[in-house]
Parts: structure tokens; C-alpha cells; sequence
């Protein structure tokens, strides 16, 4: 207990961020800014690590490139923005906003707001991006310069994000992300075109970035960003390594911190400190024998997005049950370093970044990606369970759950537990209810 309160947020650091986050960030950012104000105040009586300090430096990015006149342009949650930073651009990853708002239920409101405007429900479209609409409405969106989104992983977000420019007019560029796969020529899913499809997106996708920002990419800070990618995906892949220890060198929360940093800051120097010093403490406790959950009794597989609106789900099951989620869909990021031997092999490998990016190269294509991915996942990480909480938006997600569980249990013969939720919205299925099916589930059949 002693060095938990150690490494609590200091006085003086608190003081620092709340200073930066006095004065006006302008109108759009209203919502932005309370969101930083109530991470700051949950943050304060939590432990001080690398992580709290990148989230909130996140935050206070927006508004500086505001200040700086930097072009801000919004991207999805499945989408890394190295290619952003080349070229001076200030990346904002949409969904830190719209699913952001869900542990402090402040999407709730604009939930109900965009039913009673008729644009979808619940069960056709996913509060992930849908309370971005309801913001927009009421004024209280961060407005980017230009927005970028892919097609994938459902249609869903792809609606969101039309809809949103439909609303804004923003300059809009969406890549169309292919069904086949591209590594594999023995493979029967295999297209020789798919590769070749993606590198003339990519090429297509600089042009516009350089007619909308009026700058021409220049190829030697492109390449010099990938390497910073690459030295984050090196950190990242140890990271995922370290965790088929047993038991587990970290707990349940921070796979989830490779993700947020190669989203959010792949190809900048703040990524690579993230992603280093998440591999550093897992292997320092590797070497030392420590356990990320003390008494580790159980390990489970998430293969599915967490349920954003409750933030103590999983503290709560390492509590409860000693279990430790070996990372979920989202924190499992497995794509290899860059290639940026010459030109042409940088924009063939952002064209792969982009293919095996997590939640694409399990959800773009036929259902034996993501079988394959979950299969495979449950044999390295030995897990005993497995849990697959749908949205009931996901229609796509419900259907490969149902098939991926029975090639589950007979090829290894691990249970799994499947139940409907919303994890954006709490009054759907609430905290309660899912700790229920949770405990039912690890007592009576895993246990």
C-alpha cells in the first residue's frame, strides 16, 4: 500500500495539467475539454504512470495544434496515423471522443438525442461512433480540417463517418479495405490484386493530403516516421511475447496501452516511449518472477472490444476470481515493423499496416481470419476461458462469435461464454448484470 501512494500523482504535477487545462479551447472543444478535466480528477487518485501522462497529453494536443494552426484531421480507432505525421498533420482518433465519453456515461444524452432524430437505435448502430452525430448536433463535437476513414470493420462506422462529413462538409478521403488476403499464395483466400489495390489507395490517399494541405509529402521524414513506427512495433511484439508467460507479467489493462499509443501516436516519438516502457515493465517482471495479478488462477481471452462504459470490470474479475485478461481484439496489435528500404516499399508496407491493423486483419474477410486469430491466441496465451461480449449492433461480430466458440470448444476444448451488451451504453445491460453472467459463468462451468 505504501508504494501504491508513492506513485500517486504529485501535487505539483496535478497542478501542472489542471493550469493546462485553464482558458478557452474553443467552442467545439467544450466536451473535450471536460473530458480531460474528468480524467485529470480520476487520474489524481490513481498510480502515476506513463500511460496517465501520454492520455492526457492526448488530450492537450488538440488544442495546441489549434493554437499552432496545425490542420487536424480525424481518423478512426482501426487506422494508424504515421502518414499523418509526416506531413504535419495533427491526428485526432475519433472514438477517444465518442467512447471516451462512455466511462463517465457523459454519451448517454447524446445517445437518446440521436434515437429521438431517428438516426438508428441501439441495435443497428454502433454507439462507438453514433453520439459523434448527436454531439455535432448540439454543438458540442470537436470539428476536424479533414477527415480520413476505411471501410472496415463494419458498415456501421463507415455510415457514422459519411454522415458526419454529409453534416460538416469536411474535405473527406475513405479507403476501401479489400476482402482477400494478401500474404499467403497457398492460401485459397489468396489474391494477387488485393496488394496491388491497397498501394494505389495509399498513393491515392497522399495526393489528396497534399492538395488539401498544400504541402508536398516529403519522402525522407516519411520514411524516418515509419522508423519510429518500427521501433514502437518491435517494443509491441516483445510485449506480446512476454505475455505468454505464466502467470501473466501484467495485469488485465495495459495490452490495451499499446493499442491507444499505436493508434494515437504510431510514428512519434511519444509512441515509442509508451510501447517502451510497457515492454520494459513486463519483462522486468518476467525476470523477477512477479505476477501482473497476484495469485494468477485463471487467464482469458477477450477476443472483442472491452466494455468502455464500466472501467472496473476487470480490476474486478482479478479481485474476484485472480483472472487476468490477456489482452483483448484491440490491444492484441500484431503488425510487423515497416520495410522503408526504398519508396516504393514504404508505400507497399503502410498498404500491410494497414491490412493487418487490429480489428481489420480479423474482421475484413472470410470467418477463418478471425477463427484462426482466436485458435491461435488460445493455445500460445494458455488460456483457460474464453469471453466474447457482443455489441448488439455488431451483427457481423454475433455470427463469427457463434462459429469461432464451436471451433473452440471442439478443437481445445476451452468454454466460452458469449452474452449481448452494449459496451457504450450501461443502461442496455447494466454493470451488474454482466458481473452476474461473469460469476455464473467462471463458478459453475470454468471453475
Amino acid at each position: 500500500m505504501a508504494d501504491e501512494i508513492d506513485n500517486l500523482m504529485d501535487e505539483e504535477t496535478y497542478q501542472k495539467f489542471k493550469k493546462l487545462g485553464r482558458g478557452s479551447w474553443g467552442k467545439d472543444l467544450l466536451m473535450w475539454k471536460a473530458m480531460y478535466n474528468a480524467a485529470l480528477t480520476r487520474f489524481k487518485d490513481e498510480e502515476y504512470t506513463p500511460f496517465v501522462e501520454f492520455m492526457l497529453n492526448v488530450f492537450l494536443d488538440l488544442p495546441k495544434a489549434r493554437k499552432e494552426g496545425k490542420p487536424v484531421i480525424m481518423h478512426p480507432f482501426n487506422y494508424g496515423p504515421e502518414l499523418f505525421f509526416s506531413m504535419d498533420l495533427s491526428p485526432l482518433m475519433q472514438e477517444i471522443f465518442s467512447v471516451g465519453l462512455a466511462p463517465f456515461h457523459l454519451n448517454e444524452p447524446y445517445i437518446d438525442y440521436t434515437n429521438k432524430i431517428g438516426y438508428g437505435d441501439n441495435p443497428t448502430l454502433c454507439n462507438a461512433q453514433r453520439p459523434l452525430i448527436g454531439t455535432y448536433l448540439q454543438g458540442a463535437a470537436p470539428i476536424p480540417d479533414l477527415l480520413f476513414f476505411l471501410s472496415t470493420p463494419c458498415n456501421s462506422l463507415a455510415m457514422t463517418y459519411q454522415v458526419f462529413q454529409k453534416l460538416t462538409e469536411i474535405p473527406m478521403f475513405n479507403m476501401d479495405i479489400p476482402y482477400w488476403a494478401y500474404d499467403d499464395q497457398e492460401s485459397e483466400f489468396y489474391d494477387e490484386k488485393t496488394m496491388e489495390y491497397m498501394i494505389k489507395q495509399i498513393k491515392d490517399q497522399i495526393s489528396w493530403l497534399e492538395k488539401v494541405s498544400n504541402q508536398k509529402l516529403d519522402l525522407d521524414r516519411l520514411q524516418a516516421t515509419m522508423k519510429l513506427v518500427n521501433e514502437s512495433r518491435e517494443y509491441v511484439l516483445e510485449f506480446n511475447e512476454l505475455l505468454k508467460t505464466v502467470p501473466c507479467p501484467v495485469n488485465s489493462l495495459m495490452g490495451f496501452g499499446n493499442f491507444f499509443a499505436m493508434v494515437s501516436r504510431g510514428g512519434h516519438q511519444d509512441g515509442v516511449n509508451l510501447t517502451k516502457w510497457l515492454r520494459d515493465n513486463a519483462a522486468e517482471n518476467v525476470k523477477n518472477g512477479i505476477a501482473g495479478v497476484p495469485d494468477e488462477k485463471l487467464r482469458i481471452a477477450w477476443p472483442y472490444t472491452h466494455v468502455f462504459f464500466d472501467q472496473d470490470l476487470f480490476p474486478w474479475l482479478e479481485e474476484t476470481f485472480n483472472a487476468n485478461v490477456i489482452m483483448d481484439i484491440l490491444g492484441y496489435y500484431q503488425v510487423l515493423p515497416h520495410d522503408t528500404s526504398t519508396i516504393e516499399k514504404c508505400y507497399e508496407s503502410l498498404a500491410m499496416g494497414t491490412l493487418d491493423f487490429s480489428m481489420i486483419g480479423t474482421c475484413r474477410g472470410p470467418i477463418e481470419y478471425y477463427i484462426d486469430y482466436v485458435l491461435n491466441f488460445v493455445r500460445d496465451y494458455k488460456i483457460d476461458a474464453v469471453v466474447m461480449p457482443m455489441q448488439f449492433a455488431c451483427k457481423h461480430a454475433y455470427s463469427m462469435a457463434r462459429v469461432a466458440s464451436e471451433a473452440i470448444r471442439e478443437e481445445l476444448g476451452t468454454p466460452v461464454l458469449i452474452f449481448g451488451c452494449d459496451p457504450y451504453d450501461s443502461r442496455e445491460v447494466t454493470s451488474d448484470a454482466i458481473r452476474d453472467r461473469l460469476s455464473e459463468f467462471i463458478t459453475q462451468v470454468v471453475l
